[in-house]
């Protein structure tokens, strides 16, 4: 705990990242998630770029795993106040306490697959702590997990891999699929960020082995949940919403740039070169050589990006079109 140097005149208690995580109750993998994915706090930065959380972070990082604890997806209650968090954390806790023994509230099990040698073994010990996972199928052998999960229907895959490789991507995606799970939580020791990226883009969770159950638990119960904020298994980042075929060629483009002789204001010209820069793009992002599966997923993420601009450029033109009285190009 150190003073902010931020704001040297008066002493408000700061933590490190490791501290802020510690007292909130998460391990800081999960903080860095959180931040990255989600923005749920704000924290201040040194010149140095050391992050300092406030102990309103840490009370804000606090009731929000508390509330993810009880089911709600951290996506849904991210950008919430703080008040509004400490509400619904006192009416989920009265609720709780008001349950009858016959209405115990206790959340639909959690159907898990799970592939992987030490937390096969480590569930097998340990599995009465879990109260909301229901281990359905194992393979000690995450390599061999095929054979051992064929037949089986999970909400979630489980898979504990030593090292990540780019033959990573292609065998979670094939679990994944064999058990008709929403996604998979790949707990790895080793790996590079490429391999990371490219899974968590393809939708699942990546951390860090070893992993305790609590986490798991927590981790699982995300996964399981349509609200939360991934792409799907095997496609790009969906950020954006589906994108619309080309609404104008080049051809028709280029004529209606010529058309424009009488307008004193130059906007519509510089849409219809915008156009044809991103369409020429977009269609460059569709054909690009791919190095491997994770290059793939970033040109089709690209093409994404790309074509989804392409067609709000689009509608501005037909409304400076409309506006200013031009004949909209066909």
């Amino acid at each position: 705990m150190s003073s902010d140097p931020l704001t040297p005149d008066v002493y408000e208690p700061t933590y490190r990242s490791s501290a802020a995580a510690r007292l909130a109750g998460i391990p800081v993998e999960t903080l860095r998630v959180w931040e990255r994915r989600y923005q749920v706090v704000g924290p201040a930065v040194t010149p140095k770029g050391h992050r300092l959380y406030s102990a309103e972070d840490v009370s804000r990082l606090a009731v929000i795993k508390h509330l993810v604890d009880l089911g709600s997806a951290v996506g849904s209650i991210a950008s919430l106040p703080l008040a509004a968090l400490h509400e619904m954390r006192s009416a989920a806790d009265a609720a709780s306490r008001g349950m009858s023994a016959g209405t115990a509230g206790v959340l639909r099990p959690i159907r898990v697959a799970l592939a992987g040698g030490a937390l096969t073994e480590q569930m097998a010990r340990d599995s009465a702590r879990l109260s909301t996972l229901e281990v359905v199928a194992t393979g000690t052998d995450a390599a061999g997990a095929t054979a051992a999960l064929r037949g089986v229907s999970a909400d979630v895959l489980v898979i504990e891999l030593p090292t990540l490789q780019r033959e990573s991507l292609a065998l979670v995606d094939a679990l994944v699929h064999a058990v008709g799970a929403r996604r998979a939580v790949v707990a790895y020791r080793y790996g590079p960020a490429a391999v990371v990226g490219a899974l968590r883009n393809r939708g699942h969770t990546v951390t860090r082995a070893p992993l305790d159950l609590d986490e798991l638990e927590r981790l699982c119960r995300e996964a399981a949940s349509p609200e939360v904020m991934h792409a799907s298994p095997g496609s790009s980042p969906q950020p954006l919403d589906a994108v619309p075929e080309r609404r104008f060629d080049d051809p028709s483009l280029a004529r209606f740039a010529r058309s424009l002789t009488t307008l004193y204001c130059e906007c519509p010209r510089h849409i219809v070169d915008l156009l044809i820069g991103l369409g020429s793009f977009e269609r460059y992002s569709a054909e690009c050589a791919n190095r491997g599966p994770e290059d793939a997923v970033l040109h089709q993420y690209l093409e994404r990006v790309a074509g989804s601009a392409r067609a709000l450029f689009e509608e501005a033109l037909v409304r400076i079109a409309r506006a200013e009285g031009i004949a909209i190009p066909k």
